[in-house]
């Protein structure tokens, strides 16, 4: 997030670019400018997601700055207002124009990086809720996309109900998921049967198929929320089916196959990603008590699946990785600091330093003193 500040005297602006780390909070410093009418022209170019401003600044003041953006639908940066005890009716006056909130000068860190975080947190929200409008979005293109594809049943009598064959079908999309040859032909084969001996029409048949693909669609979008839906209607319109898939089990079966295919090449695709954050959250966080089944609800996994996939890349477990990569750490400190090795125990995630004594000699074939001995001799 990019971050604006706006106050008349410079020494202001300076220390607050300084006053707390703004990029360990996901901020970038866009700028600084000294008045309402700067701060509007830089708006107009520039996309800021936060506005620190002071209230009362010559030629344009915050209040005015804040009003100009608001009815000139300028900016949608959150606004922070910065005022004296003189100012707190500005203040309150400013709260019912839109800002978010006001802190008092002189600014205080805690104050500041309180603020800031509600401002991370607010956004966060906002990103998450456009995601699940997006998803409900590309749900519904997506039905449409299908129907586009092979039409929708509509038998013009809203009172009649439509015939799904929804234990086959069901299967069917399991069988899938697990890109298991032998189901796939079992349930296709057992669809196309049931379809027959209910007597279903090409329309009907075509609406159950049209189950079928959704469901599809939603196993893809699982293994990678990322991927463009676009790619998979895509796939599934150069499977060249149509007619051909609504009359013959063959058709069908070759495409559920090439289907389960692309799921598990997407399944491999998203795991490696995965693998790829899980490394990055063990370098950043390795000090803390982390685990596998944080990780795993974290990264939307089962537990057991990404220490499967965990282990396969590594060939070792999650525990064990997380061990070695402590030690590793612990070693390096070792020959670089002074640090009393109780102290590099506890940075490096232990609290215990016999234990972390017994680990260290496990993996390092000696103890954490000889070790600091032998490397700084070299």
């Amino acid at each position: 997030m990019k971050v604006l500040f706006v106050d008349d005297e410079p020494i202001i602006t300076q220390g607050l670019r300084v006053l707390i780390d703004w990029e360990a909070e996901g901020f970038s410093i866009a700028g600084s400018v000294q008045n309402g009418n700067e701060a509007l022209g830089f708006l107009k170019k520039e996309n800021v997601d936060l506005v620190l401003t002071d209230i009362r600044m010559p030629e344009c003041s915050g209040l005015e700055l804040l009003e100009k953006v608001k009815e000139g639908k300028i900016s949608d940066a959150y606004f922070i207002i910065m005022s004296g005890y003189d100012d707190f009716n500005y203040a309150q006056q400013a709260m019912r124009m839109g800002c978010l909130d006001y802190i008092l000068k002189p600014v205080d860190a805690d104050e500041l990086l309180k603020v800031v975080r509600k401002v991370k947190n607010l956004d966060d929200a906002r990103r998450e809720d456009e995601e699940r409008r997006n998803r409900m979005e590309h749900a519904y293109l997506d039905r449409n996309m299908i129907t586009r594809l092979i039409g929708t049943y509509d038998n013009g009598n809203s009172a009649k109900s439509v015939i799904i064959c929804k234990d086959n079908l069901d299967g069917l999309t399991a069988a899938i998921e697990e890109n298991s040859s032998d189901k796939i032909e079992k349930y296709v084969y057992a669809f196309y049967r049931e379809t027959k001996e209910k007597g279903l029409s090409e329309e009907e048949v075509n609406f159950n198929i049209s189950y079928l693909l959704f469901q599809l669609i939603h196993i893809a979008s699982e293994q990678d929320d990322e991927v463009n839906h676009e790619e998979i209607m895509r796939f599934i319109g150069e499977s060249s089916f149509e007619e051909s898939i609504i009359k013959g089990s063959a058709y069908m079966c070759r495409f559920c196959k090439e289907y389960a295919e692309y799921v598990s090449q997407l399944r491999k695709s998203a795991a490696r990603g995965i693998l790829q954050d899980v490394e990055r959250e063990i370098k950043a966080h390795y000090a803390e008590n982390i685990s596998l089944r944080e990780l795993s609800q974290k990264f939307y996994l089962n537990s057991a699946y990404l220490g499967q996939i965990f282990k396969k890349k590594y060939g070792q477990s999650f525990k064990d990785y997380l061990t070695d990569f402590r030690i590793k750490e612990a070693a390096r400190m070792l020959a670089r600091t002074d640090l009393k090795i109780i102290r590099i125990a506890e940075d490096v995630g232990y609290k215990d330093s016999d234990y972390f004594v017994q680990k260290f000699i496990e993996r390092m074939g000696c103890t954490p003193s000889k070790y600091r001995r032998d490397h700084r001799e070299e």
